[in-house]
């Protein structure tokens, strides 16, 4: 990723991505996913073990977002969690993890990647669980949108298509938000 890239990441401070290559098992951290870990940047940058981050996961949720790591490897599939981090900077967080498995003309899992977002600062006592998932991606979608013109500066057209394709997600799940009864959202 582009120094520059980096730095709007780094400076979202609730927004990471991920990649993993799942032939050698070693995932690349940036934007503020390292600090949600408690992961060396630099360490993380150039890529660590996934030991290291699962490390960086709550003990209470470890074991469950390393079985669905499992299985989106497994299967090639979609990576789903929300879980909360082991105190890396600022503490203990609560963060939603989303990727997707590329699968080679076989059908086998080559790289995963993924986007993280902390969620601790959109979980207020008085807030729904609808109302907390709305304004996180609210955040989200502002980072990327953000982020976006940096990519096409640095002529990446695999991460523009990975922005694009996340937006796209994004605007999936607000639609699908907006569809359900006011009663559901309030």
């Amino acid at each position: 990723m582009a120094p520059s890239l980096r730095s709007v990441l780094a400076a979202s401070e609730y927004v990471g991505f991920w990649e993993t290559d799942l032939a050698t098992q070693t995932i690349e951290l940036t934007g503020a996913l390292p600090d949600l870990l408690g992961v060396d940047a630099k360490k993380a940058a150039t890529g660590v073990p996934i030991s290291a981050f699962l490390d960086g996961i709550h003990p209470e949720d470890r074991e469950r977002v390393a079985d669905l790591i499992q299985e989106a490897h497994r299967t090639a599939g979609r990576f789903e969690a929300d879980f909360q981090t082991n105190g890396g900077v600022g503490g203990t967080r609560s963060v939603a993890a989303r990727g997707r498995i590329e699968a080679d003309a076989h059908g086998r899992g080559q790289r995963c990647r993924g986007v993280v977002l902390d969620l601790t600062e959109t979980q207020w006592d008085d807030a729904t669980e609808a109302a907390r998932r709305m304004r996180a991606i609210d955040r989200v979608v502002d980072a990327l949108i953000a982020v976006r013109p940096l990519v096409t500066e640095v002529g990446s057209p695999v991460l523009r298509l990975l922005i694009d394709a996340t937006l796209l997600e994004f605007g999936r799940l607000l639609a699908a938000q907006d569809a359900q009864p006011d009663r559901e959202r309030h």
